[in-house]
């Protein structure tokens, strides 16, 4: 009978559990809506001030009640270097003050109004005409669920209180480190702080676990919750996995300050907190949560850039690793005010798209053809066709900066023969752009290459012969891009005009050696997409060349 009790109270632990975690789950879910993605752009305005940052991370943990989740979008901010990791740091501070308010709803023990909030909720989020009025029911729901699923674990564990077993387990988390360890693995496993603290709070109403237990256990959720960060900066750049590695070591730094200190920090939150017997250790918990992450958090604070540069060195940035991220080199806000020295540095920008271009364009035929090392030519670790889709990724970042910065120089500028630079640099970036997406199509559709091997040593040599011409043409344009020349534009026209000849030429002959030889047949889909793949360069190339002569015209008009 006493092993049946046992078993319903852990069903009934394990389904509060589960109503809990559906409705932390169901409550982020309706703050995500309400904040319609504003979390990612509100952290991506941050400046460098660390204290404006650490308000912002707060806030945003508060808004959607998920450290985890600022966390990840944190991680991924960085990851595309929309934030630096020395911006992000306040942001880590505070996440980890904003996961406090949970602690401080839970402790005044709302679990009788669970059912009534959930049924409001639920009702209200079915009034699909009114936005704002069903994401309010879905929150409201998520949090009544959070409410009864509390109330569910409460009825489980009361009683322990009088179960000499448990009694007897509690003598060993006496010792505050194990419980520190107990709170790392428990909310490791169950992948959130809140849900953790939930219980120990729990626990505590009940009147199971004392303030010296609950306090350490609560410490170790917070090094636990980092499990999330670590796992989402897994595979990610070394300035997004120091994100995670500057949560560790704070959270770790937190843990040991206050064990050592832990006596009389418990002191000093009974001083400060409620001690009558219905609500005073759940407060005093909630209470020790709070103080001791705002404290961290503003200790913290003014030595962020040196913690900053203490992580770097722990883990410092891999300079292959930074060269294959997509950065602009050239670009610089300060010279927005003078159109004149904005638009040359716009225009460095996108000789340098061109040259990045010219890579691709010598590498292109190798994953097909079986040329080369099947290496990228810089980043040897690389095999070539993830280093031809890195390069395309980098034209399709740095065409989207570019025509952001010749947009601010155009309504900068007054004078005509700048704005007409300024819109021929504008059709240079889209053009390089469509170029660098012709090398992703082929890829995607030809994979594994497309037994490019077996194509003949006729085909491989056409093909070959075709590229060489390309890869010229697209070299000429750098220095064309570079001087803005009506002559080197004019140049580049006229060594075009052999492409097309030649590509009619290789065309025909391919036909012919079809008849000819059966086995070409089997390679003719791989082999009319590389001559098209290259015709398509070829003629993004000339489109550039015809804007330079265009804008030339203009100007001299």
């Amino acid at each position: 009978m006493e092993s049946q009790s046992v078993l319903s109270n852990f069903l009934l632990f394990a389904g509060g559990l589960a109503v809990f975690l559906l409705g932390m789950k169901s409550l982020n879910a309706g703050l995500r809506k309400a904040s319609s993605g504003k979390i990612a752009g509100w952290l991506s305005s941050i400046t460098g001030n660390s204290l404006s940052a650490l308000l912002s991370g707060a806030v945003a943990t508060i808004a959607v009640q998920s450290s985890s989740m600022v966390m990840l979008t944190l991680i991924g901010l960085v990851q595309s270097q929309i934030l630096t990791f020395t911006q992000s740091l306040g942001v880590v501070l505070g996440a980890e003050i904003g996961t406090t308010t949970m602690a401080q709803l839970i402790a005044f023990s709302p679990g009788e109004l669970g059912l009534p909030m959930f049924a409001v909720g639920f009702f209200l989020s079915l009034v699909r005409r009114k936005r704002g009025v069903a994401l309010f029911g879905e929150v409201l729901a998520g949090l009544g669920l959070l409410f009864f699923g509390l109330k569910l674990m409460g009825m489980a564990v009361a009683p322990l209180r009088t179960s000499e077993e448990f009694l007897s387990i509690l003598t060993t988390l006496e010792n505050p480190i194990l419980c520190v360890l107990a709170g790392a693995i428990m909310t490791a496993i169950i992948q959130s702080s809140g849900a953790f603290i939930a219980i120990v709070i729990t626990m505590a109403q009940q009147g199971t676990i004392t303030l010296e237990i609950a306090v350490p256990l609560m410490f170790g959720a917070n090094v636990g919750t980092c499990i999330t960060a670590a796992i989402g900066s897994a595979g990610s750049m070394r300035a997004a996995r120091r994100v995670f590695l500057a949560q560790l070591i704070f959270n770790l730094a937190y843990v040991v300050v206050f064990v050592i200190f832990l006596s009389p920090y418990l002191d000093l939150i009974r001083s400060i907190s409620p001690s009558d017997a219905a609500g005073g250790l759940p407060r005093q918990i909630a209470n020790a949560h709070t103080v001791s992450n705002v404290f961290m958090a503003i200790v913290f604070l003014p030595f962020l850039p040196l913690y900053g540069r203490f992580l770097t060195k722990i883990l410092p940035d891999d300079p292959e690793e930074i060269g294959r991220i997509p950065a602009v080199w050239h670009l610089k806000d300060s010279a927005l005010a003078t159109p004149e020295v904005a638009v040359g540095l716009a225009r460095q920008e996108i000789a340098r798209m061109n040259k990045i271009l010219g890579r691709m364009s010598r590498a292109l035929p190798e994953p097909f053809l079986g040329t080369g090392n099947g290496r990228d030519i810089i980043y040897k670790h690389l095999p070539v066709s993830e280093g031809l889709l890195m390069r395309e990724e980098k034209l399709d970042f740095l065409e989207k900066k570019v025509t952001a910065y010749l947009i601010h120089i155009m309504q900068e500028a007054v004078d005509e023969p700048l704005l007409r630079q300024a819109a021929a640099l504008m059709a240079l970036a889209k053009d390089l752009e469509s170029a660098g997406d012709v090398v992703e199509t082929l890829l995607e559709e030809f994979p594994s290459g497309g037994n490019g091997s077996q194509l003949t040593e006729e085909g491989k040599a056409e093909i070959e012969r075709l590229h060489e011409q390309v890869c010229r043409e697209i070299a000429a344009m750098n220095l064309a891009i570079a001087e803005m020349s009506f002559q080197r534009a004019a140049a580049v026209l006229k060594e075009g005009k052999a492409f097309q000849r030649m590509f009619l030429e290789l065309g025909f002959t391919h036909m012919k050696r079809i008849k000819s030889r059966p086995e070409s047949g089997k390679t003719h889909d791989l082999h009319m997409e590389l001559l098209r793949a290259l015709d398509v360069l070829h003629h993004q190339t000339m489109s550039m060349a015809r804007t330079i002569i265009r804008m030339a015209d203009g100007n001299a008009s």
